[in-house]
């Protein structure tokens, strides 16, 4: 176990070098150590599934990642080829057609699969929506690994819901699917125990992910006992009527939760401006 870690660490120092040096994608062959890797460094994973017969394959690896223009990702992913010449079988992906492209994170929870040749504007479109920051959620899913509870699973929730805001809309809604995943874990966790403010809290919270009509018709049905829940309400109402053009109806209820420390972030911080 000792060695292994040991092989990992060296390999992540030897492609970090080898990153500054040559500001090329350096591709590993193991998706093991990639994973390894990821999570030490905190970044996506590009999965590149090929074979040495596959024209479309070849194609890719000349028109796009050979391209230089790509090179400004090398740093912020780490990629992996895995070479399924001999057969299709692979423990971690479903692949019935190469070239085959997975975005994953080190958990090989996936966010993006393709199949086929992809374009080197596809590519770069695609690896730019999804270069933004891991480092929090990494954080709450390693909290989350070491102790499966509620409030672990909440804060990964918020974790993956503000990483969905200002995004690309397509990606916006892969985070908030993973949002809404890990809302589902904490409601399961919940029904084992009979704390009626945190449930009602849960739901509350995972209305940040539906749209703003949704969002009001959960609202108007939800009725908070916790001062908590009764503020938190009330700062999601504001952000709802906002998002659905009553700006004085937004106001009333911003005013009453202004100064209110949100719980996990600011989901109103592009939202004050408007309403102070």
């Amino acid at each position: 176990m000792i060695k292994e870690l040991k092989k990992i660490i060296l390999l992540s120092l030897c492609i970090s070098c080898s990153l500054l040096v040559s500001g090329q994608i350096q591709w590993l062959s193991s998706y093991s150590q990639a994973k390894e890797i990821a999570k030490k460094q905190n970044k996506l994973i590009v999965v590149d599934c090929w074979a040495n017969w596959c024209g479309p394959c070849k194609r890719m690896d000349k028109d796009v990642w050979d391209d230089e223009a790509m090179n400004v990702y090398a740093a912020k992913y780490v990629f992996v080829k895995l070479d399924l010449s001999v057969d299709f079988n692979n423990p971690d992906f479903m692949v019935k057609a190469i070239p085959k492209i997975f975005i994953t994170d080190a958990w090989n929870e996936q966010f993006e699969n393709m199949t086929g040749y992809q374009s080197k504007s596809r590519m770069e479109n695609l690896l730019k929506a999804y270069s933004y920051s891991v480092n929090d959620i990494y954080k709450a899913k390693i909290d989350f690994e070491k102790n499966n509870n509620v409030e672990k699973a909440v804060k990964l929730a918020m974790c993956y819901q503000e990483s969905s805001f200002a995004k690309d809309i397509k990606i916006t809604k892969v985070l908030k699917n993973k949002s809404n995943a890990c809302f589902k874990k904490a409601e399961k966790l919940l029904k084992k125990s009979k704390n009626d403010d945190l449930f009602q809290k849960v739901q509350l919270l995972s209305c940040l992910n539906k749209s703003p009509k949704k969002s009001l018709k959960i609202m108007n049905s939800c009725k908070p006992k916790s001062e908590e829940n009764v503020n938190l309400k009330d700062a999601i109402l504001a952000k709802v009527y906002f998002d659905l053009e009553d700006v004085e109806k937004a106001k009333e209820y911003y005013m009453k939760v202004k100064d209110y420390s949100l719980p996990y972030y600011d989901f109103l911080g592009g939202y004050r401006k408007d309403l102070n």
